[in-house]
């Protein structure tokens, strides 16, 4: 099946998701417009986004290919996806990652960026990541080139890690929490940074105090007005048996770039466990969309194709007053008899990478219900 064209026979529409953001001074409407789908049938969930030569770029991921999904494994690919303009097709490049990887960050580093050194390739800054038997240090960059996708590498992470989340800020990358093994039993609690401004011969990464609370994967940070912000995620704990389970959080923490200092930000409303990361930036707030607040965890294996899927609540968070409010909800169309059209319908999206293209957010497939991936492109125009 040809999923570009099944999608260019669709009538393109844009969902209507107003969201008034509770905030003086302040007004922001936001639109999700609906761009092609992946062509892909299963759609991933943690794919590294980004933009290299004005196109975006989807690579690697994860998904349940496999029927019946509940009874067989995850695989991870090596994959790369093409979408030259918004409202073009889909393309497979004949490029692949150096290995089938997912579970790890990405940025973009784009020509306009003045702030990065001269020797930085532009295209898509991928880190960390791995597959089901390890995780990476390796750190890399996407450029699209018209004989297909350079690989340039970067210095790799001080360890591996994968379920992380960052930021880019005025050309220095900053790494938070994560996993450094898939067998491992407590989160990361680190703070790395790799300054791509530099014009020393090396670069190299640099271990920053953490935050101080717990360790944490699957969180999701922000930066504004020069302070990262770093919310929810999930520790693991481990029970009686020896066995390990998720801890939900919904605590904050706020990094102010010029002080070298944290401090708590008032807690979530509730968890918000694996978001698209980074949050979304606007001029007064960052915005979290989704995320798993974990109440229906224990009841995956119970419910599973029966899943509702992940909250549609956007949280906004303001830092001058240090609070959040409740966003106009991502829309959400469950289409008909979801449990056997597992892709039918619209659902609100994590474990996914958030990047820029022409000037507005994207959010790029993800996972939308335990096992199910999407296929589907948003993005967000203010």
């Amino acid at each position: 099946m040809n999923y570009s064209n099944q999608h260019s026979q669709q009538i393109a529409f844009v969902l209507h998701a107003l969201i008034f953001l509770c905030i003086p001074g302040l007004a922001t409407a936001q639109t999700f417009h609906e761009l092609p789908p992946i062509a892909d049938a299963e759609g991933f969930a943690a794919p590294y986004v980004g933009v290299s030569g004005g196109s975006l770029i989807v690579a690697g991921g994860a998904n349940f290919p496999h029927k019946p999904r509940w009874e067989t494994g995850k695989v991870w690919y090596d994959t790369i996806f093409i979408l030259d303009t918004p409202n073009g097709e889909w393309r497979k490049s004949k490029s692949k990652l150096p290995r089938p990887l997912a579970y790890g960050l990405s940025f973009n580093l784009a020509k306009s960026d003045r702030s990065l050194a001269l020797k930085i390739p532009h295209g898509v800054l991928c880190i960390g990541g791995g597959d089901s038997k390890e995780h990476i240090a390796d750190c890399f960059i996407l450029t699209l080139t018209k004989n297909g996708i350079r690989i340039s590498k970067l210095p790799s992470l001080p360890a591996p890690l994968a379920n992380t989340t960052g930021v880019i800020h005025e050309g220095i990358v900053y790494v938070l929490g994560g996993l450094h093994k898939p067998t491992s039993e407590r989160p990361a609690q680190v703070f790395w940074k790799l300054d791509l401004t530099t014009t020393s011969k090396d670069f190299q990464w640099e271990e920053l105090p953490p935050w101080p609370g717990a360790p944490r994967m699957l969180a999701v940070a922000g930066v504004i007005h020069n302070t990262i912000c770093l919310f929810s995620g999930t520790d693991l704990v481990k029970n009686e048996d020896g066995s390990l389970s998720r801890q939900y959080l919904k605590d904050g923490f706020a990094y102010d770039l010029q002080t070298r200092q944290w401090r708590k930000t008032a807690t979530l409303p509730r968890p918000a466990v694996a978001a698209p990361t980074p949050a979304i930036t606007t001029n007064n707030a960052l915005l979290v969309v989704s995320g798993d607040h974990g109440e229906l965890a224990s009841q995956t294996d119970l419910l599973k194709d029966k899943h509702p899927g992940f909250p549609t609540g956007v949280l906004a968070y303001n830092p001058q007053r240090d609070s959040w409010s409740k966003a106009n909800d991502f829309p959400k169309d469950v289409g008909d008899n979801p449990a056997d059209n597992p892709h039918a319908g619209t659902w609100p999206p994590v474990v996914t990478n958030i990047t820029n293209w022409h000037g507005q957010p994207v959010i790029v497939c993800g996972e939308v219900r335990p096992r199910v991936r999407s296929r589907r492109v948003f993005m967000v125009r203010f």
